[in-house]
């Protein structure tokens, strides 16, 4: 994707069972920059990931049941994965990640705005967690989003409407 992405070309649909490699794809591609650092073979970083990877999905299976679990549409291609909780008290942002080909170009800005409206009108936060030294960290930061807590892993973080 070379061009910005504009708020009319992001669609979304539910997950379907033939989506599995696709979303293998795009956790692989969101993740894997430490191992590198410390200088793993790309053959074991993308067992490692695939690991990784069924250990997730088991995870928000049983973690998330209420989930929306959303293939993300740049021009109705498949570009990237939304899964998101809408909770009594909280909007949870489980996962949100993109094909490397289609970050930096706005979409990731314009979903976390349409996560905010939703978090402001339902007045109620809007919480994640990232790694983190993941790159994602900085375009949380720049949506206005505060870390509340961290570990030595993921920072949680929020945003919070102002009324």
């Amino acid at each position: 994707m070379t061009d910005a992405a504009s708020p009319n070309s992001i669609t979304m649909r539910p997950v379907a069972p033939g989506d599995q490699a696709f979303l293998l794809e795009v956790y692989k591609s969101s993740r894997g920059d430490d191992l590198r650092g410390l200088g793993w073979e790309e053959a074991r970083i993308g067992e490692f990931l695939a690991m990784q990877y069924e250990a997730q999905q088991h995870f928000f299976e049983s973690e998330y049941q209420g989930a929306d679990d959303e293939i993300i549409l740049l021009a109705g291609a498949p570009a990237g994965r939304l899964t998101v909780e809408r909770r009594e008290y909280e909007i949870r942002c489980i996962d949100i990640a993109l094909l490397p080909p289609h970050r930096n170009h706005g979409a990731g800005t314009i979903l976390l705005a349409r996560l905010q409206d939703e978090a402001r009108r339902e007045k109620k936060p809007l919480r994640l967690q990232v790694i983190r030294f993941s790159r994602a960290v900085n375009l949380f930061e720049r949506a206005g989003f505060l870390r509340i807590s961290e570990t030595g892993t993921h920072f949680q973080m929020e945003w919070s409407p102002i009324d």
